[in-house]
């Protein structure tokens, strides 16, 4: 991953976008568009190991103000830890296919952590021996948003952990192969 810490930026203000509009045109059921979760992931059909992985619900709910995102924040996807410290973004839920399809240089993910808190985000692989997830999360962010991208060395069933002062937010994805 070499992009510069501006281009990162635009590139996913411009992700998160996208993934606004095609969510957006797919409609939700709620009710309360603030705090909904979705409906569990899915999984590749057919895929035994797939379908025990405990992937964890996104929710659908409009992040915080952050001067490094332009515009006013709209409703996407993501996880939340309980005291609304620490999110990451989850684009590519609400899709066709609704689990990690990494490319060949990973995934980026945009996340929203205490203002200036270095952000660490390790991972493992539950349902297999893997070596650890790798992690690029540049320094230095300001404000709450900070930039990210996450290689998965291998696909199957993996938990994310992020950690930023005192806040910690761990969830579970499908990566497909």
């Amino acid at each position: 991953m070499n992009l510069r810490p501006r281009s990162l930026i635009a590139f996913l203000a411009l992700s998160m976008l996208m993934s606004l509009s095609w969510s957006a045109c797919a409609g939700s059921n709620s009710n309360d568009p603030v705090a909904s979760s979705l409906a569990p992931a899915a999984t590749p059909a057919g895929n035994a190991t797939a379908k025990a992985c405990p992937v964890t619900e996104a929710l659908w709910v409009k992040p915080p103000e952050d001067s490094a995102v332009s515009g006013s924040p709209a409703y996407g996807h993501y996880y939340v830890n309980d005291d609304r410290s620490i999110w990451a973004s989850a684009w590519w839920v609400g899709h066709e296919e609704s689990y990690l399809q990494p490319g060949e240089d990973g995934i980026k993910t945009g996340w929203f952590r205490p203002a200036g808190e270095t952000l660490e985000i390790s991972g493992q692989r539950l349902d297999g021996q893997s070596p650890p997830l790798e992690a690029h999360a540049p320094c230095c962010y300001p404000t709450r948003f900070q930039a990210s991208g996450l290689a998965f060395p291998t696909a199957g069933c993996w938990e994310v952990n992020a950690k930023a002062s005192e806040s910690v937010l761990s969830f579970v994805v499908w990566v497909a192969p």
